[in-house]
């Protein structure tokens, strides 16, 4: 039965990648329509899941069903009579997180592997695409935005006189969320027990990764990798086995960062790539270096927090209305929003009590999937989940969830994470023998194979 709703998670995931490519080159005119592309394709995944019986209610699914009854709620006593904008807010905060347990359901540890080896197959034709992105002009076509057909709305400048390459996606949002989750996969395939990437393949696809950071010409990008690879590291010092299978695993590591740099070192685009990021890493805006300015700027959510509880309304000024569709539709100008921040988003929408408690429930979220992913770990030898978790916690915790790809890598990253918490099917191997079993001592008479005793006498001449 779940043969039916697997098609449809890939294609949610394919629309998550390729949405930008729809929306600025394809069909530029259906910008915003697109938008929402992702939408009729979830709820057709909810149908099939409700009709199959294949998710089983829990605690998170029931939080969330609470919240956006009382989000609902407090809007409309706070006199919120826009219901589009009521809806497009309860589609943003809530309607996607449940397809996280779906994918949990449906998917096993095969789909998990062959979903990351498409991930790492986008990582391969989209950095060329970067490549040409960071060599072109601004104003070129590979470069236009999304919003208007003519594709005058330009992307986010970098440094240099470049914008930062989204690649296929909208904004340079998708690669943020992207190489993080592209660098896990590649990470868990070095370490895996079956590896189902050829050398060459993986190598090209570690290469492809390597060349995309710097060519972003983002700081969260290459942060967000690297975060990644400060958990693979970890990951290693738990991996167990024989001498040999752990000199074999440094090897593969070995035998890859050496074709790497190797590959990275004749690349005259990849130094050009490299001078230009790091004009953009000094280039804060502020007297701060690029580290510092990137943990201030990462603190400013948890210090403004108080700022925003003392300014909300105690009902808030409705679920949606922090959003760029509210903006629009009410002011006609889609950059006026509550707050820039998620959370002061959250806050000033649901009102402290409620705001406060999605924040937690997003937080709660993590932690519920670190546990299981560090049991994995420690249990398993199964790094995939941590080096998962991550890639996507940062956009589950904080991520501002208005942007369709920033939503779809926060629903996305959990669901893979649970799912590849599986292990693999009995048709991916001969299953492991299991130690037979002692027998519990017997009476005389009463173990089954032993014949009940006889009065008859044996025969005097054995024949």
């Amino acid at each position: 039965m779940k043969q039916t709703l697997k098609p449809l998670i890939w294609l949610y995931v394919f629309l998550l990648i390729g949405e930008g490519a729809l929306r600025k080159w394809i069909l530029p005119g259906l910008s915003d329509a697109l938008l929402i592309v992702r939408d009729p394709v979830l709820l057709l995944i909810y149908v099939e899941a409700i009709r199959q019986g294949v998710v089983r209610w829990n605690h998170f699914m029931t939080t969330f069903v609470v919240m956006a009854t009382l989000a609902v709620g407090l809007s409309l006593a706070n006199g919120q009579d826009n219901l589009a904008i009521v809806a497009y807010g309860l589609r943003t905060n809530f309607l996607h997180f449940p397809l996280i347990w779906v994918m949990a359901e449906t998917l096993d540890r095969r789909d998990v592997d062959y979903l990351g080896i498409a991930v790492l197959g986008a990582a391969v034709l989209m950095t060329p695409l970067m490549v040409r992105q960071f060599s072109s002009a601004p104003d070129a076509y590979v470069n236009r935005g999304v919003g208007l057909a003519g594709g005058e709305n330009l992307q986010i400048f970098g440094a240099d006189g470049r914008i930062r390459p989204p690649g296929f996606f909208a904004f340079i949002t998708g690669p943020q969320l992207f190489f993080p989750l592209a660098a896990a996969f590649l990470f868990g395939q070095l370490t895996a027990v079956r590896r189902r990437l050829p050398w060459p393949l993986l190598t090209l696809a570690a290469v492809c990764i390597a060349i995309a950071l710097p060519v972003s010409i983002s700081r969260s990008t290459v942060v967000g990798t690297m975060v990644v690879g400060a958990c693979f590291l970890f990951t290693l010092s738990h991996l167990t086995g024989s001498i040999v299978s752990r000199i074999g695993v440094l090897l593969r590591i070995g035998l890859v960062l050496g074709v790497l740099a190797a590959a990275l070192s004749r690349l005259p685009v990849f130094s050009q790539a490299v001078d230009v990021f790091l004009m953009r890493w000094l280039d804060t805006g502020s007297d701060n270096s690029g580290w510092t300015d990137i943990v201030l700027r990462s603190l400013e959510q948890y210090t403004n927090i108080a700022g925003y509880v003392a300014e909300a309304p105690s009902l808030g000024h409705g679920i949606g209305m922090g959003s760029n569709v509210a903006a629009r539709l009410l002011y006609g100008a889609p950059d006026i929003v509550l707050a820039e921040e998620e959370w002061g988003k959250n806050i000033l929408e649901l009102g402290p009590l409620l705001g406060l408690a999605y924040i937690g429930l997003r937080f709660t979220l993590v932690f519920y999937c670190a546990a299981k992913a560090l049991t994995a770990l420690r249990h398993e030898q199964n790094p995939l989940p941590l080096l998962i978790l991550a890639a996507c916690a940062l956009a589950v915790t904080q991520g501002q969830l208005g942007p369709p790809t920033v939503l779809g890598f926060a629903v996305i990253g959990p669901g893979l994470l649970l799912a590849a918490l599986k292990t693999d099917a009995p048709a991916d191997g001969p299953a492991t023998p299991t130690a037979p079993t002692a027998a519990p001592p017997t009476v005389a008479g009463t173990d089954p194979r032993i014949p009940a005793a006889s009065d008859r006498r044996p025969p005097a001449n054995l024949r």
